[in-house]
């Protein structure tokens, strides 16, 4: 029966699609835009004190112009019905309200937070539109390969970092700080004390970044069995060790804890082998350079003082929130625009949403954790484990954890992850996708 844009949804594995070439250029544009993620994500250009062009966003607009242009020409989607469902409300919210915000407080520049969503979004979010599932295999490849360089190559500069600051090594091999003057990030610190941030512009971004390979690679020597997962995972655990992230370091601990229980016994005597044995060489390497106690003293002031006695929380909760929460009161419906604009420091992923926009906000904050962290726990009861399922449950407690204290929902590099855990998963357990055809339709 002929119908004029009708919508057509199919069950199972898509049909090959016109065009496979540009699904693999597209794939390669994710790829050098993850790149530039890693490596080049703090610097640019300032247009003004509230504006920037960074190196990924030129890379970002590419993808999202190329993404659309292939969508339009093939005239159809793969939608994850799940993500959209679960994430999709966040995501549509952090696009529009500063666009609402900026035209009904007449500020148009506060548009930028729109588009720095969309630049962060919308890339990822396009690939598994429009790659087939047949392209996953091949796109994980490459990015497994990207995780482990840029595991290893933070995990040796951390090192260094902190080398340079103990006097070890000479200034100059700490050569980010160099790169300063074209930092456009609001916090740019590339090693706070004795705790490096690597390629990144913070410590709190590299622990992020240490989450997500460790929930990488932890899950896939759950489901694979393959020791250089085990390997790759305790580079990362070492990784979050040298931030001295307490979120990090809790995220971590519950991680592996999950992982234990439903490992096989004779992984279990391997990995608990290889983990004491890290452990101990780390803890010695530590003990001879810097001092166990210099370097974890952080946890020590916990311990002794208590939570609320700490610096760094209490001045959270004694000073910055309440300060945080009484301008908020002003904004009945939310800031819309972004909430550092209007309040400054918050450092609270979860207070950011509820001033920007009150519980509407939060509530679809609440609802992609829940979600992430249910089809995790589904995963888990499964009789065969599916990787992305684990990764989705794993980055999943990391961010419940971490945005009590930060915001996490806004580094790339944790976007780009739960978007591929989402892709990753639905490939492992079957596809949809969708078809929009200007004249008649009929099933295949």
């Amino acid at each position: 029966m002929a119908a004029h844009g009708q919508l057509i949804v199919f069950e199972g594995q898509a049909a090959p699609v016109r065009g496979p070439g540009l699904s693999r250029v597209y794939e390669t544009l994710i790829v050098v835009y993850l790149i530039t993620l890693l490596f080049l994500y703090p610097y640019g250009i300032a247009l003004s004190s509230d504006a920037s062009v960074k190196v990924p966003d030129l890379i970002g607009l590419v993808c999202i112009a190329f993404g659309a242009a292939i969508l339009m020409a093939r005239q159809r989607v793969r939608p994850d019905l799940a993500f959209l469902a679960l994430v999709g409300p966040f995501v549509l919210l952090e696009l529009a309200y500063p666009m609402i915000g900026a035209v009904g407080y007449r500020r148009p520049a506060d548009v930028v937070s729109s588009l720095r969503a969309a630049v962060l979004w919308l890339p990822v979010i396009l690939l598994p539109m429009i790659a087939a599932p047949a392209a996953l295999p091949r796109f994980e490849h490459r990015l497994r390969q990207l995780f482990a360089t840029a595991l290893w190559l933070n995990l040796l500069y951390a090192i260094v970092l902190i080398a340079v600051s103990l006097g070890h090594a000479p200034g100059w091999m700490a050569f980010t700080r160099y790169l300063a003057p074209w930092a456009v990030v609001p916090y740019f610190d590339p090693i706070e004390g004795l705790r490096p941030a690597g390629f990144f512009s913070s410590v709190t971004t590299l622990s992020a970044f240490a989450i997500v390979c460790l929930s990488y690679f932890y899950a896939s020597y759950i489901a694979r069995r393959d020791h250089v997962d085990l390997y790759h995972t305790i580079g990362a655990a070492f990784l979050v060790l040298l931030t001295t992230a307490r979120v990090a370091y809790a995220a971590t601990a519950l991680i592996f804890l999950i992982g234990w229980f439903v490992l096989s016994p004779g992984r279990k005597l391997v990995a608990l082998g290889v983990g004491i044995a890290a452990l101990a060489a780390i803890l010695a390497l530590v003990e001879s350079t810097v001092g166990i106690e210099q370097a974890f003293h952080r946890f020590a002031r916990v311990a002794e003082s208590g939570l609320l006695a700490d610096l760094s929380f209490g001045s959270r909760v004694s000073q910055i929130w309440p300060a945080a929460l009484s301008v908020a009161a002003e904004y009945p419906f939310g800031s819309l625009i972004s909430a550092t604009t209007v309040v400054g420091l918050i450092d609270s992923g979860y207070l950011t949403y509820y001033i920007q926009g009150k519980w509407v906000f939060v509530a679809s904050v609440v609802l992609m954790l829940a979600g992430q962290l249910a089809i995790g726990f589904w995963c888990l009861r499964r009789p065969q484990f599916l990787p992305g399922g684990l990764m989705l449950l794993f980055v999943s407690i990391y961010l419940t954890l971490a945005m009590v204290i930060t915001n996490p929902l806004r580094m790339p590099v944790v976007i780009g992850f739960v978007v591929f855990a989402f892709w990753k998963l639905r490939t492992e357990v079957g596809s949809r996708f969708v078809c929009f055809t200007p004249g008649a339709t009929s099933r295949p």
